[in-house]
């Protein structure tokens, strides 16, 4: 099968390198975003999907447009392909490009299409304590997520799970369900079936304000959760002392402290011994927040009792009033 790889993402380079070793799977070219300047030195680098197609003598184009770009469509028309496979890529594909393929052009959606349509589906499934997620391979058209689905896989989603950890079991599991897919296609073994409009939800690309913490307005269940779902990038963040601290490991328990200690106020910082070890964490009425790893803003991630030893006034700090 020939086929062109539109991605751009860390997760797609992985993906890319499972389709290089598969004899059913012949990558004619890869379409990745252009080279950005990265971090602080604002370094033009390029994307990881990128990198491996050059490792792998595989042609890449990086078109600012995608829109009235005839030399693109004249090179993907000369590869005579028989699948568009596109995830995450991050630009509108439009119609003539779409229709190119002997086949379809296929998306793969990080959700149960209709639900989490857009940017962020793994994000939100997570901020939102879904038990489960699912891989959706669909039919793609210039509407974004919004046509007819060909396949779709579960996946668990464990209390622990943050982010990476989904994509993880995504990439375990998503060659012979991918593979399998694009067969019964060719085979005229599989056919899209419509999505039910009604059941359509829409998840946003995420915003800087998405990533604050308001202790007074979520739960605790909300920031944990939205903790996995940010995690590695952006990290959730509160302010201390007027700069931004990010809480780059936490977890949550119930919190009895306020039993045996009056003095305790809600959203303090606090430090107390459980089964003969210390914990630092930030009382929030009936549960509280374990800290173990934070950075402060233009530092480096630091362990929660160095960063303490250093910042003697953390202890007692109230995240309400800063």
């Amino acid at each position: 099968m020939k086929i062109a790889f539109f991605w751009t993402g860390d997760f797609s380079k992985n993906i890319l390198q499972d389709l290089i070793l598969k004899k059913d799977i012949d990558v004619k070219i890869v379409i990745s975003q252009p080279d950005k300047p990265v971090w602080r030195k604002k370094v033009i680098t390029q994307t990881p999907v990128k990198k491996l197609a050059i490792e792998n003598n595989i042609e890449v184009l990086q078109p600012l447009n995608l829109k009235n770009n005839l030399e693109l469509e004249k090179k993907l028309k000369s590869l005579n392909l028989d699948f568009i496979i596109v995830v995450a890529y991050g630009k509108i594909i439009p119609e003539n490009i779409l229709n190119i393929p002997k086949y379809y052009s296929i998306n793969i959606h990080w959700s149960i299409l209709p639900l989490y349509r857009w940017a962020s589906p793994i994000q939100e499934s997570i901020k939102n304590w879904d038990k489960k997620t699912w891989i959706t391979i669909m039919q793609m058209t210039a509407w974004m997520d919004e046509w007819w689905i060909f396949a779709i896989k579960e996946v668990d989603i464990d209390i622990l799970d943050k982010t990476p950890d989904i994509f993880m079991k995504f990439e375990n599991i998503w060659w012979d369900f991918l593979v399998k897919v694009l067969k019964d296609i060719i085979n005229f073994n599989l056919k899209p079936i419509p999505q039910d409009e009604k059941k359509a939800s829409y998840c946003k690309k995420i915003k800087k304000t998405d990533w604050e913490i308001n202790f007074k307005s979520e739960s605790v269940i909300e920031i944990y959760n939205k903790y996995r779902a940010y995690f590695p990038w952006p990290w959730i963040y509160s302010f201390y002392n007027w700069k931004k601290i990010e809480f780059s490991d936490i977890f949550y328990e119930e919190n009895d402290l306020c039993y045996f200690d009056k003095n305790f106020s809600l959203w303090d910082v606090v430090e107390f011994k459980k089964n003969w070890k210390k914990h630092i964490c930030i009382i929030c009425n009936w549960w509280m927040i374990i800290l173990k790893k934070v950075k402060l803003e233009w530092k480096k991630e630091i362990d929660i009792f160095d960063f303490v030893n250093w910042n003697k006034e953390f202890l007692k700090y109230n995240f309400i009033n800063h």
